[in-house]
């Protein structure tokens, strides 16, 4: 059963639109449904989420928090590794030591939290605009609607135009480096292969680079031998502008500011990728040369000032954005989502403001930790 449809009472509760229903968008919904507030998600690209795949990292309170709640256990849809080894060139290993990490993969994730949602709370929509209207927003959508509500929670990542709306001086900072990243169903390379990553998180660290790799479960959660796939992730300092444009300049000619999607790089680009691998230790050099479809993300920072204005909220990477090295950024999603719920428990339509406040200075907090740790680790492997 969906939280929402546990929820169907909901006399007193807060009307609530989150604007994005990715990982944070989800988290928010299911943390505020199961408060008892009437929540409506609109996603501007709500036919192709469940298609996104990458590995992430699960940190312990977002798996105590889906297991409690019946949504998922650690067992249907993660993969655990107990030890952590760095490689030579030649494929040696440098450097192991016991440490346990926990994965999935997202689209893995996203699945199983979208399954929380009811299909009726779950719009296709892009919200440009919003303004107070008394105790109240009003937000309005690109097809030219309006609805009012008593929140509006921004979750629309890293990129969000409402974000620029509220904040025009704040954007993501370029960090000097990209992320090329792949997978690859584990039917498709050896046994030996996949027995290499067998509960073992591996990494290589080159000049200026990293490369990292492990296993994920399948879309739909398997875990058993046959069912996984090898993700994993190099990056590669990218300082020159053009190279930049060149990478970030997709198949079709299109350029954009942030990645280019699997499928879309450009045959030159995939080639020097290709044969750049030949340089990595085999393992790796093995799994890109096997990859149909590399991806490439660039790495940024992102910092706000706040992350309310009267009834408007940002949570997640609308936020904060860390770099990938700290492995929390959908915890961080989860935990502004689940914090915002706790909040708001209780509270009456009079008192948004005064939580919201509440919840900000806490939250702040911990997006600042995050992005400086990011920038500690980066530069370290980076610089």
């Amino acid at each position: 059963m969906s939280v929402a449809s546990e929820k169907r009472e909901m006399t007193d509760g807060l009307r609530v639109i989150v604007s994005g229903g990715s990982m944070g968008g989800m988290f928010t919904a299911l943390a505020l449904l199961e408060g008892g507030h009437d929540v409506e998600v609109f996603e501007r690209a709500a036919g192709e989420l469940a298609e996104r795949g990458a590995g992430i990292v699960v940190q312990p309170r977002m798996l105590e928090y889906l297991e409690n709640r019946g949504i998922a256990r650690p067992d249907e849809f993660t993969l655990s590794t107990n030890r952590r080894e760095y490689l030579n060139r030649d494929g040696s290993v440098r450097e192991g030591r016991a440490d346990s990490m926990t994965f999935t993969g997202w689209d893995t994730l996203y699945r199983r939290l979208r399954g929380t949602v009811e299909d009726d709370r779950y719009h296709a929509g892009r919200v440009v605009g919003f303004e107070r209207d008394g105790e109240a927003v009003a937000v309005r959508f690109e097809n030219g609607a309006e609805r009012r509500a008593d929140l509006l929670v921004v979750a629309e990542g890293g990129r969000s135009e409402t974000r620029e709306q509220l904040l025009p001086d704040v954007g993501p900072e370029y960090a000097g480096y990209v992320a090329w990243r792949g997978l690859i169903d584990e039917r498709d390379v050896s046994r030996e292969l996949v027995e290499r990553f067998e509960d073992t998180f591996l990494f290589f660290e080159g000049e200026r680079q990293l490369v990292l790799g492990y296993l994920i479960p399948g879309p739909d959660g398997g875990t058993w031998a046959g069912e996984r796939r090898l993700n994993w992730v190099w990056y590669d300092n990218v300082r020159d502008g053009d190279r930049l444009e060149g990478l970030l300049t997709d198949s079709r000619g299109v350029e954009h500011d942030f990645s280019v999607a699997p499928g879309g790089l450009r045959e030159g680009v995939e080639r020097e990728l290709r044969a750049s691998a030949e340089e990595l230790p085999d393992v790796f050099s093995r799994l890109v040369g096997k990859t149909e479809k590399p991806f490439v993300q660039t790495v940024y920072d992102l910092t706000v000032p706040r992350m309310t204005a009267g009834r408007v909220c940002l949570v997640g990477d609308a936020a904060f954005v860390a770099r990938p090295h700290t492995a929390a950024g959908t915890a961080k999603a989860a935990a502004d989502a689940i914090e915002l719920g706790a909040a708001l428990d209780g509270r009456d339509r009079s008192e948004v403001e005064s939580a919201l406040e509440t919840w900000e200075g806490r939250r702040l907090a911990a997006g600042r930790r995050l992005v400086r740790e990011g920038v500690r680790m980066g530069e370290g492997y980076m610089d």
